[in-house]
């Protein structure tokens, strides 16, 4: 198992590293890279015009689009010649609209999308991390400012017995198998099964060691509300560079109501969290 097609964001306020990081991936794995670029300013720009209230003048506006596009483009050609000079079989999008919603809809065709902590403009309820997390697509957040490009070697995977954090570690093996050192923060499952049932239990340990990784077992102490401080305390103690956890929260409408853990690690985490719903 690895990841045939990564997605990668390219924001127009461009992040080398974000795709060095993508390129490193792709290369190990030998994945397709995909490259996308959301354009929020020219959906906003072709909506004001069609408003007959917004006076506007619709030249300037499709000249402030096509620079949009044509700074795209110039984009879209350095990631080519990244991907090409690494040897990396690669593609190019660009679309309009909010990025959460963009790259949530392009990320359903791949199986791991790289994004990174806060969208420009954008804040954390409505950010492409959080949605893209809530999703279901895996999804790699790197925090703001990572530089690093090599692949993790200190991983903290995150386990409570969950469907979320299940998923996450199901998505995390190809990094899994490739770490030095994977420690298993183990915490409490709030989810009980109804009491006529009684199921059999997830050893996590097994299921890993039955595709090569061994782990290293700690306890998470915290509890609850805390528990995304305790994640972050024990990726600090162990000197972790990727923590890998279940995302959690729920739909209600059109808004995602995010829960506490999932909230605490994408608003203060300073090293990458992979992270499934």
């Amino acid at each position: 198992m690895g990841y045939d097609d990564i997605l990668v964001n390219v924001p127009l306020v461009e992040s080398d590293h974000q795709v060095e990081l993508a390129l490193t991936l792709a290369r190990q794995f030998g994945a397709q890279l995909t490259g996308v670029c959301v354009l929020p300013e020219a959906a906003r720009l072709r909506d004001a015009v069609q408003n007959p209230f917004i006076l506007m003048n619709k030249t300037e506006v499709t000249d402030n689009i096509q620079r949009e596009y044509d700074e795209a483009a110039k984009l879209g050609a350095k990631f080519g010649a990244a991907a090409e000079r690494a040897g990396v079989s690669h593609d190019w999008l660009t679309g309009e609209g909010d990025p959460a919603d963009v790259l949530v809809h392009t990320a359903r065709l791949h199986n791991l999308t790289i994004v990174e902590q806060y969208t420009t403009g954008v804040d954390l309820l409505w950010g492409a991390a959080t949605q893209l997390a809530l999703s279901g697509s895996p999804t790699l957040i790197l925090p703001t400012g990572w530089s690093r490009t090599e692949l993790p070697q200190r991983i903290l995977l995150a386990w409570n017995g969950s469907a979320q954090s299940a998923a996450a570690a199901r998505n995390a093996l190809p990094l899994l198998k490739t770490a030095s050192t994977v420690t298993l923060l183990v915490g409490q499952n709030r989810e009980a099964p109804p009491q006529r049932m009684r199921l059999p239990p997830l050893n996590i340990e097994k299921y890993l060691s039955r595709h090569g990784v061994n782990v290293e077992i700690a306890d998470l102490k915290e509890k609850d509300a805390d528990a995304g401080d305790g994640i972050l305390k024990n990726a600090e103690t162990f000197n972790s560079d990727l923590i890998v956890m279940g995302a959690y929260g729920r739909s209600r409408f059109r808004e995602w109501v995010l829960g506490g853990a999932t909230r605490q690690i994408i608003e203060n985490t300073t090293i990458p969290v992979l992270m499934a719903h």
